[in-house]
């Protein structure tokens, strides 16, 4: 867990950073926002992972395991007919079409983004 979290927030502060470089280089705000939400996404999904596992203790935090012990390790808790995925994409979709044409309409769509990631998380936890 320690290693995914490390990953993802590292990878995380690299795509604000981009952002806030392409933002200063460019001014154009589609780009911008789009790097911004990559970074957002990654960070995310480190608190994800802060959150809802928690209680897990995988093979590679520890610096003594092998990958031999690690096979075959249960990870985590999916749901595998969720529909709170397509409501991401299309909530996604609306947002960047937003971001180009219509302020409130993104602002509308990044709030039923953060509604719909909300509901996952609830529909995954065990």
């Amino acid at each position: 867990m320690k290693i995914g979290v490390r990953l993802f927030l590292s990878s995380a502060i690299f795509g604000f950073a981009i952002a806030i470089a392409y933002w200063f280089t460019t001014y154009e705000v589609t780009g911008t926002l789009l790097l911004g939400i990559m970074g957002f996404a990654l960070s995310f999904v480190a608190g994800y992972i802060v959150v809802a596992e928690r209680e897990a203790r995988l093979a590679g935090d520890r610096k003594d395991g092998t990958n031999a012990e690690a096979a075959g390790e249960r990870v985590g808790t999916y749901a595998l007919r969720s529909k709170w995925p397509f409501g991401i994409a299309v909530a996604v979709a609306i947002l960047l079409l937003g971001a180009v044409f219509n302020a409130p309409l993104g602002i509308a769509a990044f709030l039923a983004v953060l509604a719909c990631l909300g509901l996952l998380i609830r529909e995954s936890r065990p």
